[in-house]
């Protein structure tokens, strides 16, 4: 959740401290579900800019290091987790069905935290291949697009970051990267490639 936008501060803290400021692309996808199956419609938002401090970047690096974070990432998964265990003992040798859903919410929410884990392990692992300066960016990435929102109305935000890397890449890289439309992939590299013109 965004704290303080002021491209001078810290979205998070609020802290005038040494920081990384960033410019980004917003993508907004619609999910639209019918009888043939799940269609994707995309469109390019505003770019905007914004500023993580240091000590921010410092402890979500900390916590990928030590491979903790946020409780509230796998509350869901223990909530179905627990509940499953709940239904499955109330109703052991009474409704076979009723004890079939709680099997089936247990299975679930080990399968989200085994999943939540990984991916937290695979992020402990790429991390710990960089050096301690550009760990400290992707920390800083990281940390700034979680706290940007990630719906408006129907639609899933995601971010694209203008830097070196993302100005280096081609169509196909920007698509396979940040999961865009080719369309999209092709709209988002002119408008990247534009921005820094200007």
């Amino acid at each position: 959740m965004i704290k303080y936008m002021n491209e001078n501060t810290c979205i998070i803290c609020g802290s005038k401290e040494k920081k990384y400021d960033f410019d980004y692309l917003v993508v907004q996808t619609l999910h639209i579900r019918d009888i043939g199956g799940e269609k994707r419609v995309q469109a390019l938002g505003e770019t905007d800019s914004g500023t993580v401090c240091k000590s921010c970047a410092a402890k979500r690096l900390g916590q990928i290091e030590a491979q903790t974070f946020p409780v509230k990432r796998l509350a869901p998964f223990i909530a179905i987790f627990l509940l499953g265990v709940i239904i499955s003992v109330f109703s052991i040798g009474k409704d076979r069905i009723i004890f079939m859903l709680g099997l089936a919410a247990v299975a679930c929410g080990i399968m989200g935290c085994y999943s939540r884990l990984k991916v937290a392990s695979v992020k402990r692992k790429k991390y710990s291949a960089l050096s301690n300066d550009d760990a400290l960016e992707e920390a800083a990435w990281d940390v700034f697009c979680d706290a940007l929102p990630k719906k408006d109305g129907d639609n899933d935000l995601t971010y694209i970051p203008i830097t070196e890397k993302t100005l280096a890449m081609k169509n196909g890289d920007l698509m396979i990267m940040y999961d865009l439309l080719p369309d999209i992939a092709k709209e988002a590299w002119n408008i990247l490639h534009n921005r820094k013109q200007d």
